[in-house]
């Protein structure tokens, strides 16, 4: 592998996932309680003086958790919705970023969520991602991407991913 490529890996792919967790699996209820508890983080970081400290503190709070679904999974606080929501609706997740969009140094300028998808998913994940006015593209080596312009987008995507699955009950 090349520099160039291991640097486009970084954004792009797995090269620069140190921290990989295996999400498959990950249902509707599980979805919807992580839903509730990432709304909790985004108020305490609005209401929060200092950003980066805030952000330290409940960085602090979920190393101590005992279980993963305690920890979010270990994942940013504003990728976490839309990546336990494409595990829901039968994807991979394999990477994600929230650019920073809450305090602290990222790689990615955007948020993002990178997963690999079987085709009998995808019309319903293109149909959340229009109706959550969020992006999706597919990266090289056929990874798919779910983006925003900010954490919020994902979010939201996640939210409008349950809505539509709690519709179908």
């Amino acid at each position: 592998m090349s520099d160039e490529d291991a640097e486009r890996g970084e954004e792009d792919g797995l090269e620069g996932n140190q921290h990989y967790r295996d999400l498959r699996g990950i249902n509707w209820a599980q979805l919807e309680a992580a839903l509730r508890k990432e709304a909790e983080l985004f108020e305490r970081l609005a209401a929060a003086a200092d950003l980066d400290d805030e952000a330290e503190r409940i960085d602090v709070e979920r190393e101590e958790a005992d279980f993963p679904e305690d920890d979010l999974w270990g994942l940013d606080v504003g990728v976490i919705g839309a990546t336990l929501a494409l595990s829901a609706l039968g994807a991979t997740p394999v990477s994600s970023c929230n650019a920073g969009g809450f305090g602290g140094h990222h790689v990615a300028a955007f948020p993002y969520v990178a997963f690999f998808l079987p085709p009998s998913a995808a019309d319903e994940v293109l149909a959340i991602a229009e109706e959550a006015n969020v992006g999706v593209d597919v990266v090289e080596g056929g990874i798919g991407r779910l983006y925003g312009r900010t954490d919020f987008d994902l979010h939201r995507f996640a939210q409008v991913a349950l809505n539509r699955h709690d519709a179908t009950r």
